[in-house]
């Protein structure tokens, strides 16, 4: 037996006397640099079935990373789930305690309203802080306080919780309404596996049990080209499918009894969606179950959309499916196919998240208003890649990009294209990866050069609410203000100058682009002039001068453009910007 640190040793003298808690036996150190120590906890409130007033938990500290967890015990500790709490199974055969350790250490939530004190580092203090918390928990857990009103709705702890496979999935406005009314049915719903990415899937359609398309989610293009891969039985529920106080079934005969409270019988579902696959296809094999429900954004509220929850390895009988003891008919299948959700084996639960694009883009910062607009970029080179790429994480959805330029090897070093674009239009190729960022993503490359003389063309471009020019080139910024945009827009133009020392901007929302203004004024600004002479020249032979930039300047650049479009997306105007960056990094800004 390893010796016991002296700072573990404390933790049992500061324990001494306390009123609720008591120590059941000395340090036991399991493996290297992890040290255990068994523990009473008593609570000040009325016993409850799954809260005695006493109950045995394991405190585990690991020496390297100062880390503290509490675990119920196995033998006298708590064995259901609650919430703020991890899915309560009995963990490692080796290890004395369960492993639904209660979520003691969250800074933001509080337990009948007892407020959170800052968490110590000394790990006497730290230990002993924990063990406080565990008191609150307990009698939050007792008087089922443990979510009060207003909180924020989080769903019951996964079985498994791994990260992937992952399902993500969109919804529409009206889809309580729409689900509501599909309750005590079953259907199919079609899940496409995301090009290039590993064990992640999307549900691209909903259908009903004789496959007729009933709903189709709006996704990107990415994920709208993306094969089908999965079949899914989907089944929607009038409430979360949960086992109180909070867990989620672990075997399908859980699952089923909990799911016929929702007035659904789920063998004879299995056994409709197997006669059904058969009478359609020679192939059984395994599906998903995708479980879907209304939640609130936060407790007490009413719900505010429909949530998903999918179970893998849901198997269905073939056209060749027999089993030893039974005939190889139909009629056999079927009672194969109803036996299977009544059985005590355990489910497979996977990861589902809502890829809305308000909760996928809730660390962006990006704004209600922009995600709304439909963004023309013109010039998808440098500063318009990095621009681009920019609004579309933080929630421009519908993009279009103009650029007839090839994409070459010597435009990488600050590029958000790489070596597999080569050879290919610069907007085509930047469409292809920016609608691969993001699940909702819809870019259009436009390979032309503008102005275009095609009607067709034209009535492309106008239907666009933003258009930001990144070409950095007088006759554009001309040849925009002679175009017929078809109604007022906010334009935008960026312009990195000589040695990416400075940006220059220029917004204005009008019918058409006041070009004499933009440049006038970008003229007033005291902006370093080129050094042309002194420039390196692109290759043996080239005559052309090599724009001196570094990818960090553009990235600089683009991120302050980035903020000001959304400024003149938010708040309309007309205006110009010299953002100039010092010999010390720091950036000025001129209003002129």
């Amino acid at each position: 037996m390893p010796f016991v640190p002296p700072i573990l040793e404390a933790v049992t003298d500061r324990l001494a006397g306390h009123a609720r808690i008591a120590c059941l036996g000395p340090w036991s150190c399991h493996k290297a640099g992890e040290w255990s120590l068994p523990v009473r906890a008593c609570h000040e409130v009325e016993p409850t079935a799954g809260v005695p007033s006493e109950t045995a938990w394991f405190v585990v500290y690991e020496t390297g990373s100062n880390d503290v967890t509490v675990y119920p015990a196995k033998v006298g500790g708590i064995s259901l789930t609650f919430q703020h709490q991890t899915l309560n199974d009995d963990g490692p055969a080796d290890r004395p305690w369960r492993l639904g350790n209660p979520c003691l250490h969250r800074p933001a939530a509080t337990f009948g309203r007892q407020s959170w004190n800052g968490e110590p580092d000394a790990p006497d203090e730290k230990i002993v802080w924990y063990l406080e918390r565990l008191l609150l928990w307990l009698d939050a857990a007792a008087t089922d306080t443990l979510v009060l009103d207003g909180d924020p709705f989080e769903l019951p702890w996964r079985p498994g919780a791994a990260s992937f496979p992952v399902v993500g999935f969109v919804g529409a406005d009206d889809d309580l309404v729409f689900w509501k009314q599909r309750r005590s049915d079953w259907g199919w719903a079609d899940i496409a596996k995301l090009p290039m990415a590993r064990f992640t899937y999307a549900i691209k359609r909903f259908r009903d049990r004789q496959s007729t398309t009933i709903r189709q989610p709006t996704w990107g293009h990415h994920i709208s080209a993306a094969p089908v891969t999965h079949t899914a039985i989907w089944i929607s529920l009038d409430r979360l499918p949960v086992l109180p106080p909070w867990q989620l079934p672990r075997t399908w005969a859980e699952l089923s009894s909990i799911v016929n409270s929702s007035g659904i019988d789920l063998p004879t579902v299995f056994e409709e969606a197997g006669t059904e696959r058969r009478r359609r296809t020679a192939h059984g094999g395994e599906h998903l179950l995708i479980l879907g429900f209304p939640i609130a954004d936060r407790v007490g509220l009413a719900p505010s959309r429909h949530h998903w929850l999918a179970v893998g390895s849901v198997e269905l009988s073939d056209r060749k499916t027999k089993r030893d003891g039974f005939r190889a008919n139909e009629a056999a299948r079927r009672l194969l196919d109803r036996a299977r959700p009544t059985a005590k084996t355990r489910l497979k639960w996977l990861r589902t998240a809502s890829w809305e694009p308000e909760e996928l883009r809730s660390r962006s910062g990006g704004s209600k208003k922009l995600s709304s607009m439909r963004v023309l970029i013109i010039g998808a080179g440098a500063l318009g890649s990095a621009v681009a790429e920019n609004l579309v994480r933080m929630g421009i959805t519908d993009m279009g990009v103009l650029d007839e330029d090839i994409l070459d090897v010597g435009n990488l070093t600050r590029h958000a294209l790489s070596l597999d674009a080569v050879g290919h239009g610069k907007a085509e190729a930047l469409a292809r990866t920016l609608s691969a960022s993001m699940p909702d993503a819809r870019v259009e490359g436009l390979g032309f050069g503008f102005p275009p003389t095609d009607r067709r063309l034209i009535e492309r471009l106008q239907v666009y609410d933003v258009v930001i020019d990144c070409t950095a080139s007088d006759r554009v910024l001309d040849t925009m203000a002679r175009f017929d945009w078809g109604g007022e827009k906010i334009f935008v133009s960026l312009a990195m100058t000589w040695q990416a020392e400075g940006l220059l901007f220029f917004t204005a929302s009008e019918s058409s682009f006041p070009a004499i203004d933009a440049k006038e004024r970008f003229s007033k600004m005291n902006v370093p002039p080129a050094d042309v002479d002194g420039a390196s020249m692109e290759g043996i032979g080239c005559w052309h001068p090599v724009f001196p930039a570094t990818a960090a300047d553009v990235g600089l650049w683009a991120a302050i453009a980035t903020k000001e479009v959304m400024k003149s997306v938010e708040k309309p105007r007309r205006g110009c910007v010299y953002f100039q960056q010092m010999p010390d990094g720091a950036v000025v800004r001129h209003d002129g």
